[in-house]
């Protein structure tokens, strides 16, 4: 019976570490929290005596009393909110980039068509003659 319960115990950790490694894409992420809805994947890997377990150890909520004990987690956290902020900063610069792009394209139609109507302006000359009768006194 222990070494049922060890194998299957082994086998959770095996499926927690696989979706601790999805982390957002799993489904057990808590995106307001940025944490790993720890204790209902283990509800629902049927081992909640490993849950209570877990929270004579660290306390009560689990969830935020185990990642806070976690050095590990604690450097991701940071490593995550500094990637956000970089994240965010680059788009901040692509947008401006691209406002800058946009002005710059506006700015060489407007010359273009200002070339071009100067161009056309070219064209037309004025010849000599023409009706003199109808100007002379």
């Amino acid at each position: 019976m222990f070494e049922s319960r060890e194998s299957q115990y082994q086998e959770v950790f095996r499926k927690l570490a696989a979706a601790v490694a999805d982390w957002e894409a799993s489904p057990y992420y808590l995106g307001e929290e940025e944490l790993f809805d720890l204790e209902r994947f283990l509800v629902d890997q049927g081992v909640p005596e490993l849950v209570e377990e877990l929270e004579k150890t660290f306390g009560k909520p689990l969830n935020p009393s185990f990642w806070s004990s976690s050095l590990a987690y604690q450097r991701l956290r940071r490593a995550r909110q500094e990637v956000k902020a970089q994240e965010a900063l680059q788009e901040e610069k692509r947008l401006a980039f691209q406002n800058a792009l946009e002005e710059g394209q506006k700015a060489w139609r407007k010359w273009l068509n200002e070339w071009a109507a100067s161009q056309r302006k070219r064209q037309f000359k004025v010849l000599d003659g023409g009706r003199k009768d109808s100007l002379a006194p």
